[in-house]
């Protein structure tokens, strides 16, 4: 089993998507499902983001296979927790930028229909004032 295999059990295991996962360690959208597409080979750069934003995973069971996935499970625990914060945390952000964007489209089909009633109102007392003014003559 190669080391990026080993990288997505982990994944897995801590059910962290791999779009956080690119975003975490600051990788572009998509290399990691190519990486394990193609079961290319980790390089020293990305193991070293890897290991520092994710100090619970056993680099050596990474690169090696050998000893425990997870170094500590009581260290684990709170990473645990802040990954399930953050991938919660992304997923209402997007809502709340979807709302916000719902939001502006609904203003600015508001101020449209001000306008439009607004040159109605305009229409109306225009129309009004002539024929009164034709009435008195």
């Amino acid at each position: 089993m190669k080391p990026i295999e080993r990288i997505a059990m982990y994944l897995q295991f801590r059910a962290i998507t791999p779009h956080s996962f690119e975003r975490k360690i600051h990788l572009s959208n998509g290399y990691f499902s190519k990486q394990i597409k193609n079961l290319g080979s980790v390089g020293s750069d990305i193991l070293v983001k890897i290991y520092n934003s994710y100090p619970d995973l056993n680099m050596l069971w990474v690169l090696t296979g050998e000893g425990q996935m997870i170094l500590d499970d009581r260290e684990a625990q709170p990473d645990s927790k802040l990954g399930e914060f953050s991938n919660r945390y992304e997923s209402e952000n997007r809502k709340l930028k979807s709302l916000a964007s719902d939001v502006e489209n609904l203003n600015v089909v508001l101020k449209d229909k001000e306008k439009i009633i607004g040159l109605y109102e305009f229409m109306l007392n225009g129309n009004h004032k002539a024929s009164t003014i034709a009435d008195t003559y």
